[in-house]
């Protein structure tokens, strides 16, 4: 006999997301301790006061989470006697801050609720951490034992766009990879109900990006929390989220993340180049390493309005310097998930391709 649950959060979103705070959080208790970046706590901090004023919640203070999701940070936090106090914990940043939080929670057996303050990555939605040595290196993917995700998220798009647009960027960029990933990492496999479903939510982390992503961007430019502006935010953080929560690692991700896991043996890189940005890069050179030329011709046209890198200059890199790049590309777990073998020969011809693909379009 076995058994498996699948669990899912629930969100709230809007310019003045943070007035339903007290009538999702006030059962779960009394006193709420805020955990997160000192940048994210400044941006929501006003707005989350202003929600709370005459409810039933009170917050007992406001806590820099360390810096880095480290299990070092976590258990300093976890010791912390303010969040011993708290009933609740209200996660509030970027991923990062709200992956420590996750740990937190979960050793503490505390309540957690995320307040995403930019859109970069769908953490506040998913119930896995990236987790990190407290020198920043990345160190493994972790989730919680019960696979709990945050109990509710309060996406408010005022604090979002005021944000710096580059974190929306990024955070479209970044999501893009989800749909092509997944869809080329699941064919010929036998699905599981959870896998299906992910993979078919999966479309949904591109089309609205395609549709409403150029006019979202001008607007957090201008600071505008428009209807643009929440789609693209539903799109990176529940849509994706979601996604992450259904399926299994064995088909979560592929060719692109592989290339910019990679890539960053390269030092420019890791010294100029966001995750999403290079992930991004890589979307197309799965593209054109799988035959999708109608994708490819769909994807690079918004590449090109919302100014993503389409060819390797854009990224800083040379041909000369790939060798390292997909000599390491071809040991990342996550290549293995395609399915049939990729091979270093094919790798340089697909990106040598794109190369002449971009020269053709101009």
């Amino acid at each position: 006999m076995s058994f498996y649950s699948q669990m899912l959060p629930s969100y709230t979103v809007g310019d003045d997301a943070y007035k339903n705070v007290p009538a999702i959080c006030e059962p779960y208790g009394t006193k709420a301790v805020v955990i997160g970046g000192k940048r994210a706590i400044e941006a929501a901090k006003d707005y989350l006061l202003a929600a709370l004023t005459d409810s039933k919640i009170e917050i007992i203070d406001f806590i820099w989470y360390g810096g880095e999701a480290s299990f070092e940070n976590g258990d300093v936090l976890i010791a912390n006697p303010k969040v011993q106090e708290a009933d609740m914990v209200f996660a509030v940043g970027g991923g990062k801050a709200i992956d420590c939080c996750k740990y937190v929670t979960y050793v503490a057996k505390k309540p957690l609720f995320s307040f995403p303050t930019i859109a970069g990555t769908c953490a506040p939605v998913s119930s896995v951490a990236v987790i990190y040595y407290p020198t920043g290196v990345i160190r493994d993917t972790w989730q919680r034992a019960d696979g709990m995700p945050p109990i509710h998220v309060f996406i408010n798009t005022t604090v979002i766009a005021e944000a710096p647009e580059i974190y929306l960027w990024t955070g479209m960029a970044d999501t893009m990879a989800k749909h092509f990933e997944t869809t080329l990492a699941s064919r010929g496999k036998a699905l599981t109900h959870g896998d299906a479903f992910g993979v078919a939510m999966g479309v949904q982390c591109y089309k609205p990006l395609v549709q409403y992503g150029a006019k979202a961007l001008a607007d957090c430019r201008n600071n505008t929390p428009s209807f643009e502006v929440e789609q693209i935010c539903l799109c990176i953080l529940v849509t994706t989220g979601m996604v992450s929560n259904f399926i299994d690692f064995s088909i979560n991700s592929s060719i692109a993340h592989s290339l910019f896991y990679g890539m960053t043996v390269l030092p420019q890189i890791e010294e100029k180049h966001l995750h999403g940005e290079v992930v991004s890069y890589g979307v197309l050179v799965l593209l054109m390493y799988d035959g999708q030329m109608d994708k490819l011709e769909e994807l690079y046209d918004f590449y090109k309005t919302v100014k993503l890198p389409t060819k390797l200059a854009d990224i800083e890199v040379t041909y000369d310097e790939l060798g390292p790049a997909i000599e390491t590309t071809l040991t990342v777990r996550d290549i293995k998930n395609a399915p049939y073998e990729v091979t270093a020969e094919k790798l340089y011809q697909a990106i040598t391709d794109l190369e002449e693909y971009n020269k053709k379009r101009g």
